[in-house]
């Protein structure tokens, strides 16, 4: 199978229905419970996408998110979440957390299996650390595109895999500003539900981590960000 999905819900009606609406996009769907039936799952067969309700019956479907981030084979993981909760800060929180989307329930079968195409496409295609060729070295900031790893001087750097596309955008053109809409754009897709806010929250995490090197992510006010080596 090329493509697998590990769908959790506490309630057996919405994982019925979000495999009905997957069954000609994927070639492997498993459905579990709850949050520690999919991490057991997701450890035994590594998925390309979780697909997470935000309330599970055991844990918080962004403390599931969380706890595959702490599992090297998982923290590539793309994440979906659909979920019954509708206001916009919810949203907000869930792409704070790196989540790649955000449907809401009742859903359209159609359009949640187009959600699901275009985040599998869009970290196919449009992974920004694609653009470059290799590793990218700016002060003492040096990324590895293959190895998808990050330091800084001598130390690691342990990004999510959103704010590790978000910095290889930055640094794949640096000393260019870069608009807000252009990182959403290059990092979630211009069909993705994340915004403005998204952005400047991942580049504040990335801040960060970066330590000593925080100053080379300059915000041009009203525009964007660039980055500049110090």
């Amino acid at each position: 199978m090329d493509r697998t999905v590990l769908v959790v819900d506490s309630e057996a009606i919405w994982r019925d229905l979000i495999h009905q609406a997957l069954q000609e996009e994927v070639l492997g769907v498993e459905l579990a419970g709850s949050a520690a039936e999919a991490l057991e799952a997701a450890k035994a067969r590594t998925p390309d996408l979780l697909i997470t309700e935000l309330d599970l019956s055991d844990m918080s479907g962004l403390g599931l998110v969380r706890s595959m981030r702490e599992e090297p084979v998982l923290a590539r993981v793309l994440v979906v979440v659909v979920t019954r909760f509708q206001h916009e800060m919810d949203r907000i929180v869930a792409f704070e957390a790196g989540v790649d989307d955000y449907v809401t329930k009742p859903f359209f079968g159609r359009e949640l299996a187009g959600r699901v195409r275009a985040v599998l496409r869009r970290a196919g295609e449009h992974d920004p650390a694609r653009g470059l060729s290799r590793a990218r070295r700016q002060g003492e900031v040096l990324l590895d595109p293959d190895a998808r790893t990050v330091t800084v001087g001598d130390q690691a750097v342990a990004l999510t895999p959103r704010e590790f596309e978000l910095l290889a955008a930055l640094m794949g053109e640096s000393g260019r500003v870069l608009s807000r809409d252009r990182l959403v754009e290059n990092v979630w897709g211009n069909d993705s539900a994340a915004g403005h806010r998204a952005v400047d929250t991942h580049v504040k995490a990335i801040r960060r981590k970066l330590g000593s090197e925080r100053r080379c992510i300059e915000t041009v006010r009203g525009v964007g960000y660039r980055f500049t080596e110090r």
